[in-house]
Order: structure tokens, then sequence, then C-alpha cells
């Protein structure tokens, strides 16, 4: 009885709101397929490549697993919660309360600051190891870290540097979230990307130290970071815009360093895994094992079909609803 009614109710509905509707269902049909087949391509060249050895591997694109192991000339710390690790990737939210179109109260989570890891770190088995470039890559952390002030929340821990100066900068009656994000020390690794050999030679330090004293240096500065980046003019910084900024902090710390890109030698050729060159193929750096890394792709692949399958439904019946004679 109920369909009948709302069969009845749609087909004396408005014409262009209904057809507003089955287009929105039919677009986010198409969005959720592309995003089913995306999953999907990348599930299936997971499985299908072959696992190499770091001391075997060929230069080209391939798979990789072992340990993440950090290096011992440039340690990383994560900034929030002060812990050794070979990768972080953090965001500060505030949240702020505005009013939507009809006037009513609401509140959302604004990003107000974000940052991640640039820092090569080692991929290691029982054959040697390669580094892994994580820029560029699709980052799989374990370890994932929340916090927020002006709750219950014990996790803060003040006494990092990093909430020191964020707490001197902001204010104690606003209320914000902190997420981190971590590829720890010792966490199985499992990598998939383009592999390449630096022969003997190793990138100078000094350019990287350079390229990262100018980035905390512009950071300092958030107003006229904005006015250089801020490519869309929306008042903030986007990943898009930061990487632009690590490219041209990277570009004026080559500039400025006496030999520019020459390196120096080293005893040992550096296999270094990174993005891929030409467009397509994903790059991948998990702290998942492949087996649970293909298990989260298969939990995404049946969310996504389930969605398509709904959507793509629920817009023909409306269509066969309203418009069939």
């Amino acid at each position: 009885m109920w369909l009948e009614t709302l069969e009845a109710d749609l087909r004396a509905a408005d014409p262009e709101g209904i057809q507003t509707v089955i287009i929105l269902l039919a677009v986010l049909a198409v969005a959720m397929a592309w995003m089913a087949a995306r999953v999907f391509f990348r599930a299936r060249l997971i499985e299908d490549t072959a696992t190499s050895t770091t001391r075997g591997a060929h230069q080209g694109y391939g798979e990789f697993e072992g340990r993440a192991r950090g290096r011992e000339d440039a340690p990383v710390t994560a900034p929030l919660s002060g812990l050794p690790c070979c990768w972080y990737r953090f965001r500060v939210e505030e949240l702020q309360h505005h009013r939507d179109s009809k006037g009513l109260a609401r509140t959302r989570w604004q990003v107000i600051q974000r940052a991640e890891s640039d820092q090569t770190f080692w991929l290691e088995d029982p054959t040697g190891r390669i580094a892994v470039d994580p820029v560029g890559a699709e980052m799989h952390p374990r370890h994932r870290d929340v916090w927020q002030s002006r709750s219950v929340l014990s996790g803060i821990n003040r006494s990092t540097p990093f909430f020191s100066d964020f707490f001197a900068h902001h204010s104690d009656n606003r209320r914000y979230r902190f997420t981190e994000e971590r590829i720890n020390r010792n966490d199985p690794l499992y990598a998939l990307g383009f592999l390449i050999n630096l022969g003997s030679h190793v990138p100078r330090p000094e350019v990287g130290d350079h390229a990262a004293d100018l980035l905390r240096e512009w950071k300092s500065d958030q107003p006229a970071l904005i006015a250089r980046f801020d490519a869309n003019r929306d008042g903030r910084i986007s990943m898009d815009e930061w990487e632009e900024a690590r490219r041209a902090a990277r570009a004026q710390a080559l500039a400025a360093t006496p030999g520019g890109e020459v390196t120096q030698t080293s005893d040992d050729g550096v296999n270094l895994l990174g993005r891929p060159p030409a467009g397509g193929l994903p790059y991948i750096v998990s702290a998942f094992t492949q087996a649970e890394l293909l298990q989260k792709k298969r939990r995404k692949l049946l969310v996504f079909g389930l969605l398509f399958f709904l959507a793509g439904s629920l817009a023909a019946w409306l269509y066969q609803i309203r418009f069939s004679i």
C-alpha cells in the first residue's frame, strides 16, 4: 500500500524536480562505477605482479615486500606524537560554526594545517634493501591517532614542540582536532612502484636540508605563503598547492647549493622506488601486507559496487514511475 502511495506522489510531483534527482543518481552511479573499476584494476595489478627481492630486482615497475627501516643519517620524528617513525602525515582541524542557507546553525571541521613527510626511508627484506620515496605515492599507514582539545581525551602531549608552538599561537577556547598517521619503524611494508638505480651516487643531503628549511620559513609566514601559492584564492593551501611549494623550495635549494645537482659518491649503488614516469600505473606504499591490502581493496570494491547498484536501480525506478506511459 505504501509503495502505491509513493508512486502516486511521484507521478504528481514536479517533473523538473524528479528529473534533477534522476540526474544526480545517475551521476552518482557513474562515479561509483568508475571508483569500482579503479579499485578492481589496482587489486588485479597487486595480485598479478610478481613480488621481487630487493637484491634481484630489475629496474622498472615492480612489487616488493619487507620491513620499514628508518635512515640512520636522517631520522624522522612525527610532529604531533613525538614518536620516531619512517613516514608521517598529519592535519589539524578547527570546529567552526556557521549558518546554512536556511539560517540554521551548523558546525563543521575545517582543516587549518596539514603536512606530510617527504623523507625517503628503507624497505628491507632478507636479501637487502631499497630506498622508498613517499612523494606522489598512495600511502596506507598502519597507525592513526586522533586527539581533540577541550575534551576528555588525554592523548594530547603538550610537551611536544608542535603542541607548545600551536597553542602559543592559537586560542585554547576553540576546539581543535589533531590527526596523525604513521608508518613506524619495523612495520611490514608493501610497495608497488617504479625502481631506478642511482648508480654509485646519492643526492647531496644539503639540498634536502635547505629545501626543508625554506618550507619551515615559508610556513611561519602564512599570509606570504598563501599569497604566493594559493592558486585558487580560497584562503588556504591545498595539497596540490603544497606540492607546488615543495617543488619551488627544492628548485630554490638546488639553485642556492654549490654544485646544484652534483652528487656525492657512495660505496654501493642505491635502488630508489618512486612514482612511475608514465601515467596510468599506480604507486602504492602500504604498511599493510599484500594480503591485508587486497582485503581492504575488496571491501572497497564491494561498497562501491553496492552503491552503484542502489543508485542505478533507484534512478531507473524513478524514471519508469515518473516518465513511463
